[in-house]
């Protein structure tokens, strides 16, 4: 399926929120630390995050397969891209990679909201600014994130669909930027099934949980002008969209979804 096929997140699945702090890009933003001392600082609130999301993944039964492709993290820096199906996947996939630093980048509104926006901070997530300029203001703190062999995560549908299981419609700018960086994609989706009691299948938010990570996929090649090859980019980003798509499937074959 090309990826100008897939749906666009239903509007009236969207979850709204209380954005009413707005944030100025017009004046100086930090999107990422990287001082020693914001690590410091944030240990405490950072962890007791952790453990909550510890909890949450054992309510789940969140399991991990494909381990072997995370050899490539210890390397160097990459762009980790997952479907977006649960409130805790992103924190899910921190567990998963605990002895790494990643960074998780969200919609500006989202870091929009009073009191939310600080455990986002805390959790080390970032804004993307909403607007066809929003993946440029982030593409030098990325690069510098990645040079330091830190990972970036990015949700490419753009919005949660609290435990669906379709793939939506991509936005391409982690694909440009882990070319723009030449960083490799790490793909990653979220399987979710509903829980069975004595051969009965459960209340729909009872589930468990299955997180399979991809083997990496390297960028173009950097063509030498500041040119984005736009067709390569569409091809890797529907590679990792059906592979997803099909990941799915293939977990649920022979049952309902």
């Amino acid at each position: 399926m090309n990826n100008t096929s897939r749906p666009e997140v239903p509007k009236e699945q969207i979850i709204q929120v209380n954005n009413s702090k707005k944030i100025d890009f017009t004046k100086p933003f930090t999107f990422i630390y990287f001082g020693w001392w914001f690590y410091v600082l944030t240990f405490i609130p950072y962890y007791i995050s952790f453990i909550i999301s510890v909890f949450t993944a054992m309510f789940v039964g969140l399991r991990l397969e494909g381990r072997k492709n995370l050899k490539i993290l210890r390397k160097q820096g990459t762009i980790i891209v997952s479907n977006h199906c649960h409130y805790f996947d992103t924190v899910f996939i921190n567990i998963s990679l605990f002895y790494q630093l990643v960074h998780v980048a969200v919609a500006q509104r989202n870091f929009e909201v009073p009191y939310v926006r600080r455990i986002l901070r805390f959790v080390r997530t970032f804004p993307i600014p909403k607007g066809p300029k929003g993946m440029n203001m982030i593409s030098p703190v990325v690069g510098e994130a990645l040079k330091r062999k830190r990972h970036i995560h990015f949700l490419p549908e753009g919005e949660l669909v609290h435990l669906g299981q379709q793939i939506h419609k991509f936005r391409t700018g982690a694909f440009r930027l882990s070319y723009i960086h030449q960083a490799p994609i790490i793909p990653m989706v979220y399987v979710i099934k509903r829980r069975k009691l004595f051969g009965k299948l459960m209340k729909p938010n009872w589930v468990k949980m299955t997180l399979v990570i991809g083997e990496p996929i390297l960028p173009p090649k950097l063509t030498g002008n500041s040119n984005i090859p736009i067709d390569e980019i569409n091809k890797m980003t529907d590679k990792v969209a059906t592979w997803m798509e099909e990941t799915i499937a293939k977990h649920h074959q022979g049952e309902t979804v």
